[in-house]
């Protein structure tokens, strides 16, 4: 859904077995991140069914086997259509952008810094969808946590542009679906200096009754 507004997502591919994701990774040809694909577990980090910067086969061999164990572990009985075997995102600002529905308002879209700052921050400013780009720049300027986006202790700045871009499809998306979603996280949204990446979503359907 979020390829489909445009939103720069990275390669990824289900597996199922061990075997497949070997075979993934070598495809993506680079170091992976390997992730519990399941309804029932919203928050792989919690789960400790994650693991990050795996390179060679035997290492993603085994990282399959201990997400699969400790998915199973955080949640016996939970369904698990597989793992996520997704390309690696370098190192950049985190941001959150959302989709909530407020009871007055309805779809709303979120925007704020993501990773661990979400609920150690709370910095996060919100707009009635769709917006243009000047809304969109006018919601980070909002943010407590600007400066971070222009560069700090040897970071370079983030590419505004692109996070500028993706605020404002995500805000179409809002748009035309937000009273199908109840809730849509894009956490983080890794801004690079030159681009940016989703590196994790989590949708909830549903309308209104």
């Amino acid at each position: 859904l979020l390829a489909q507004y445009g939103l720069p997502v990275p390669k990824e591919l289900l597996a199922t077995t061990a075997d497949e994701a070997a075979a993934h990774a070598r495809g993506i040809n680079g170091p992976v991140a390997l992730k519990i694909e399941s309804e029932d577990i919203a928050h792989k980090t919690e789960a400790g069914a994650i693991r990050l910067n795996v390179s060679g086969e035997a290492a993603v061999r085994q990282a399959y086997d201990d997400v699969l164990a400790a998915a199973k572990r955080y949640k016996a009985d939970a369904k698990i259509a597989g793992v996520l075997v997704q390309e690696m995102v370098p190192r950049g600002a985190e941001m959150m952008l959302g989709i909530v529905r407020d009871p007055v308002f309805g779809p709303l879209v979120a925007v704020g810094f993501g990773g661990i700052y979400v609920e150690v921050m709370r910095d996060i400013t919100f707009r009635i969808p769709p917006v243009d780009a000047p809304t969109a720049r006018e919601m980070l300027g909002e943010l407590r946590g600007y400066k971070i986006l222009e560069g700090v202790r040897g970071m370079a700045p983030a590419d505004m542009d692109a996070l500028v871009d993706c605020i404002v499809r995500l805000s179409w998306l809002a748009h035309d679906h937000g009273d199908a979603i109840r809730e849509l996280d894009v956490n983080p949204l890794t801004v690079l200096a030159k681009g940016a990446k989703v590196v994790d979503a989590l949708l909830v359907a549903g309308r209104d009754s």
